[in-house]
């Protein structure tokens, strides 16, 4: 299915203005593919520009307002969606922190980004790895980490790695039936980047520093 929605995202392609831009930076953020994304968020940003014809190309005003004329809030707040969707994903399972993180953005930091379940986190990152992250949990319950880097947990050491299905409730997993595939189809299977997933337990009130590896 994760290949399936991606083909149905090139066959459609990248040319798009508005709230369907904003849609498709989520979504190719959603596939891991964090330069694709970027490259949306670029076609975004595009100054407008009208032809001789009257024709208009290009995705923002000079004011930074979305150009589906005459003006569309959801390109702008879906695109800053789509740049939040790139740095944290807590849908599946975990918190995945820099989940879809482009070539573009080799180093940076973020903070005050929301998980399920009430953790907030702020992270730093150099070379494309996680150099530092903080999660603030504001409710308590096992905090499932996803990274593509070992992590450290400040005063702990290195911390538990996960098993087994997440115990927060805010992490079930809905039961998905299995996709119909023709038997002619030769479908192929995505391949995503290694990760490492850690349990740790929460108390409610606390923050939990990591540092990389």
């Amino acid at each position: 299915m994760f290949e399936a929605a991606k083909t149905t995202l090139m066959q459609r392609g990248d040319v798009s203005t508005g709230w369907s831009m904003g849609w498709k930076v989520n979504w190719w953020a959603r596939l891991l593919d964090g330069n694709h994304a970027y490259k949306l968020i670029a076609d975004q940003l595009t100054p407008v520009r009208v032809d001789s014809s009257g024709s208009q190309s290009g995705g923002t005003y000079s004011n930074l307002f979305d150009a589906h004329p005459p003006f569309q809030i959801d390109g702008n707040f879906g695109c800053t969606a789509g740049i939040a969707e790139m740095l944290l994903q807590s849908h599946d399972g975990a918190v995945h922190v820099l989940p879809a993180l482009p070539d573009a953005w080799p180093s940076g930091f973020f903070s005050g980004l929301m998980a399920r379940g009430g953790f907030e986190l702020a992270a730093e990152w150099n070379e494309g790895k996680v150099t530092r992250l903080a999660v603030h949990s504001m409710l308590g319950g096992n905090l499932r980490l996803r990274t593509y880097d070992r992590l450290r947990l400040e005063g702990r050491g290195k911390p538990k790695e996960a098993k087994g299905k997440n115990p927060n409730p805010f992490y079930r997993l809905p039961d998905v039936p299995d996709p119909l595939i023709s038997p002619d189809a030769r479908p192929a299977k995505p391949v995503p980047g290694t990760c490492t997933e850690y349990d740790i337990r929460t108390e409610a009130g606390k923050t939990y520093f990591f540092m990389g590896m």
